[in-house]
């Protein structure tokens, strides 16, 4: 028998209710990134999580930024210590090819969500 403070196992299937969804959907995207920044502070890894929710939201969280893991992943050799604040980080490099579109996806998600709230 199981004692009374452990947690009880639950089944994985689709929460029908959709008010119950969304909360379900918002507690463990909290989770999910509250667990990447304590990888990220804890061990020093790059972590970045991008979720799509089922009305098309996107969601991100990056150590130290989703931009900055997007391009170490794409293999663009990205600076880690660039400073957000600073508008010369932004600067287009003529260098390289046509914008990478997961950033410019993850970008507009960003500006449309800035312009709801």
């Amino acid at each position: 028998m199981r004692g009374l403070n452990c947690r009880r196992r639950i089944t994985i299937a689709r929460v029908q209710n959709s008010r119950n969804r969304q909360v379900t959907f918002s507690k463990r995207r909290n989770g999910l990134f509250k667990k990447a920044s304590e990888l990220s502070t804890l061990c020093g890894a790059y972590v970045a999580v991008v979720i799509f929710s089922s009305r098309n939201k996107i969601y991100s969280c990056g150590h130290p930024s989703v931009e900055f893991i997007v391009d170490k992943f794409l293999g663009e050799n990205p600076q880690p210590d660039t400073d957000a604040s600073n508008p010369d980080t932004d600067a287009p490099n003529p260098d390289t090819d046509a914008p990478n579109p997961i950033i410019v996806t993850h970008q507009n998600a960003y500006v449309e969500r800035s312009i709801k709230n």
